[in-house]
């Protein structure tokens, strides 16, 4: 079993899962609404429109056949299509705008993924829906993709991919060209804010998981349209993104302002035409299954399966259109190399060294973060450290592309703060100003400004958002990433503006399984003082099918 033919079991196997989440009560004012807390639970009061969007994978499953599915023909999915696309309808303000995450927010994301989604349905149920739905359907699709149209998301500009790939795709469901060229526009647009190191700013920063899905879809809407003229800037962001694949074709979260760390089967498939580490990635995904890992960003649980179980099931449609020729050249991954190089990304903040062919990852955008990879999804993270204080942990491990960072050769040197422990959690009052703000198109429009400029500035995407905050702090950890013949040292030297105890010192570190662990410094350095203003630690790693922390010493 491939990768893809595993995910779409998976999907397969989530189906009664998503049909036990929709208001299936035909009586019921909130008839075919996905949204579980809201029509069931009542612990939230907006609908949230993406969930709509499991009317795609519902449609693809009822009209074609996939592997071990059991349900093209069945009546359930072709009911329950028509119940989302309904509710779909009743959610849409007049102007063509929907709400994702709070009432009034009329959303760009929200217009975008599920107009794309309800036309690649229409496309798909044409001629297993009644006529009078169909007609409704069209006439609302129409009226977002005109609200499309008129408005921009390059603040985030996944969000204006999705926005060309679903105009693209209403131009063909329609067979309406303005819709089309406004797709092109689109996708331009999207290029000229390409920086110089390949990538397309995500609230002002990098975000991987996120240049992998902006490629997605625009690579889906140059399909659609067939036309590949800007197939290029797209392969060079693609390239981009798998500098930061990791030998088992997972991403780190830790590297991008989002945290996601989604590595896309359909940008993969789709770019195989246009770069070589596409074919190789293919190649690899072809292989064998990643595992849960490999879809745990995108359908592990009940926000993200509704609103992508169509993706593994696009990408095993897309392959089967566009074999991989087994002839084809490609280049292998940088961290999936035992003859790597090194290569530093300023503007991203991240960089990339080897030591005798063996990869490591500095994240100085995530603190000084230092990943080294070995054979067979052998993985060593050294995160840095975690102070413990009177209100929690203070900590080097935040997002932040504006630490300092310096590649003085041979030596890569972090300055990165030991903030506070911060998670964002808005308080009562501010959902209480956000509701009343957004009673009005023009409050909404202003809030969304207000809150792009918050979101720049803290450096995270706020909803969804689990990461630390940055902040602010007068401790500081200097890392210096030393590379010598046959070892890494990482010389570190943590600074505070008044005496720690040293018994609240840890290390911050993590084996293959991910999950990241506390030891306390005194550990491996018995005879600390008691209190320190100042601690300095040398630590060792050498190189082989395993890293190994070699030694430490103050």
């Amino acid at each position: 079993m491939t990768d893809i033919e595993d995910q779409v079991s998976f999907v397969v196997s989530s189906v009664e899962r998503l049909l036990s989440q929709i208001d299936g009560d035909i009586l019921s004012p909130t008839y075919g609404c996905a949204h579980l807390a809201y029509w069931r639970d009542k612990t939230s009061d907006v609908a949230d429109t993406r969930r709509q969007e499991a009317m795609l994978p519902l449609a693809l499953l009822f009209a074609r056949r996939f592997p071990g599915s059991p349900f093209q023909g069945d009546v359930r999915l072709q009911r329950a299509v028509g119940a989302l696309l309904t509710f779909w309808m009743r959610g849409q303000y007049t102007d063509g705008s929907h709400d994702e995450w709070y009432k009034g927010e009329r959303a760009y994301a929200a217009a975008a993924f599920s107009a794309h989604a309800v036309a690649r349905t229409l496309d798909v149920m044409r001629e297993h829906l009644p006529r009078e739905l169909l007609a409704r359907a069209e006439a609302s699709l129409a009226r977002t993709a005109g609200w499309l149209m008129r408005r921009d998301d390059l603040f985030k500009t996944n969000h204006q991919a999705v926005g060309a790939c679903a105009l693209a795709w209403a131009g063909h469901t329609l067979k309406e060209p303005r819709y089309t060229n406004a797709a092109k526009e689109k996708l331009a647009s999207i290029v000229r804010t390409q920086t110089s190191e390949g990538w397309f700013p995500e609230v002002g920063h990098m975000d991987v998981g996120y240049t992998f899905l902006t490629v997605e879809f625009a690579a889906m809407a140059m399909e659609v349209m067939d036309d590949h003229s800007l197939s290029d800037p797209f392969a060079r962001a693609f390239d981009f993104a798998t500098e930061w694949v990791h030998p088992d074709t997972t991403v780190g979260e830790e590297y991008g302002v989002c945290h996601n760390p989604y590595v896309s089967r359909i940008a993969v498939i789709l770019m195989s035409r246009f770069s070589g580490r596409a074919r190789r990635l293919r190649r690899m995904l072809d292989a064998g299954p990643v595992g849960f890992k490999g879809l745990r960003s995108t359908l592990a649980d009940d926000l993200r399966l509704p609103r992508w179980a169509f993706q593994p099931l696009l990408a095993h449609e897309y392959s089967g259109r566009f074999p991989l020729p087994a002839e084809a050249p490609d280049e292998a991954l940088p961290l999936a190399r035992t003859d790597a190089d090194s290569r530093v990304y300023a503007l991203a903040n991240l960089a990339r060294f080897a030591v005798q062919g063996r990869p490591l990852v500095v994240a100085a955008c995530a603190g000084g973060l230092t990943r080294f990879f070995g054979e067979e999804g052998r993985v060593l993270s050294d995160h840095g450290y975690a102070v413990e204080t009177e209100d929690g942990y203070a900590t080097n491990l935040t997002y932040d592309r504006a630490i300092q960072a310096d590649d003085l050769g041979r030596e890569y040197a972090v300055l990165a703060p030991l903030s506070p422990v911060r998670k964002f959690m808005p308080p009562f009052w501010a959902r209480i100003a956000l509701r009343v703000a957004c009673s009005t198109a023009a409050g909404s429009r202003l809030a969304r400004r207000c809150i792009d400029v918050v979101r720049k500035r803290k450096g995270t995407a706020i909803n969804q958002s689990s990461a630390n905050l940055k902040s602010s702090s007068r401790w500081a950890l200097a890392r210096s990433v030393r590379r010598e013949d046959d070892r890494v040292i990482l010389a570190d030297t943590l600074r505070f503006d008044r005496p720690v105890r040293s018994d609240r010192i840890s290390f911050l570190t993590a084996n293959e399984d991910g999950v990241m662990t506390l030891t306390p410094v005194a550990v491996h350095l018995p005879g600390l003082s008691k209190t320190l203003t100042e601690l300095t630690i040398t630590k060792t790693y050498v190189p082989g099918p395993s890293w190994k922390l070699a030694g430490i010493r103050p």
